[in-house]
């Protein structure tokens, strides 16, 4: 496919803040020195751009959008759109203020990705990669990217991230998620659950708890089936694709990214240094920077 040719989507990157502060921020920036994540010191750059440095130089990615920091916040050497809305907004605010300034500008997409700030181990390629699996899903609501348990811990043991256990994989979310304009206008609090769900950790089972998620889903009976398939080990991925999107009136797909840098971000202290190494290993050439 010729660049002209080259579809396009638009990348949101969230770069707020929690309405309260997490143990993470606490325990790397004690002072309150950062107003965002995004904004940390992470070898001689601030956190978001090691992803953006990623994921400009895809072919895939209409513009860059961020979402929850200014321009007085944070400039960058390359063009980007600023999106007014609150830092502390929650996920599914900050959706709804990106979709209404893309209508602003006269721009309509079919799916729009969505990015954290907070992975600097994800690379080109494996963005790509999503962004190929993305088209060729074309009509779905929701599109998440999945990291095979067993290939990350086999680079982060231990590494307490929230795994949906299926017959045929074991998977946690990647750092990259798509959804539709239809998605964000009709289903703006599921989207909100999903979101909060998905990074939610109990720190003793770490485990996910879904008991929102599966009160929402019981509400079909054309669900139950798959719910007693998961619960008996034996639903596939595709079971539970179906599954939530017979729930949420979403047409939800799971697409496999085998890459365990595209799967960390930094939720609990430990990811800091963990993803330092990770980084100077794979980026740096083993290089240390401070």
């Amino acid at each position: 496919m010729s660049n002209q040719n080259q579809q396009k989507y638009p990348v949101f990157v969230m770069c707020g803040e929690d309405a309260r502060r997490r143990k993470l921020m606490e325990f790397i920036d004690p002072e309150k020195k950062y107003k965002s994540k995004a904004l940390l010191p992470f070898l001689g750059k601030r956190l978001v751009d090691w992803q953006l440095e990623e994921l400009r130089q895809s072919p895939w990615v209409e513009k860059l959008y961020i979402l929850g920091l200014c321009e007085k916040d944070l400039v960058f050497n390359f063009p980007v759109s600023y999106v007014p809305v609150e830092t502390a907004s929650d996920v599914s605010e900050k959706l709804l203020a990106g979709l209404e300034y893309l209508k602003s500008e006269g721009k309509g997409f079919e799916m729009i990705v969505i990015s954290s700030c907070d992975a600097p181990g994800i690379r080109v390629n494996e963005v790509n990669q999503f962004f190929e699996k993305l088209s060729e899903n074309e009509g779905s609501d929701f599109v998440q990217s999945l990291v095979p348990e067993e290939v990350a811990e086999a680079v982060f043991p231990n590494s307490g991230r929230v795994v949906a256990r299926f017959k045929d994989w074991q998977v946690f979310p990647g750092e990259l998620y798509a959804v539709s304009p239809r998605a964000i206008q009709i289903q703006q609090q599921i989207i909100a659950d999903i979101g909060s769900q998905r990074r939610k950790i109990n720190r003793q089972a770490k485990k996910i708890s879904i008991g929102p998620m599966l009160r929402m889903i019981a509400r079909r009976p054309r669900t139950w089936p798959l719910i007693l398939k998961y619960i008996l080990g034996t639903a596939t991925l595709a079971d539970g694709e179906r599954s939530l999107s017979a729930a949420f009136d979403l047409n939800v797909k799971g697409v496999i990214i085998p890459e365990a840098g595209f799967g960390m971000d930094m939720d609990l202290p430990e990811d800091y240094e963990r993803l330092k190494t990770y980084v100077q290993k794979t980026k740096l050439n083993g290089e240390s920077q401070e």
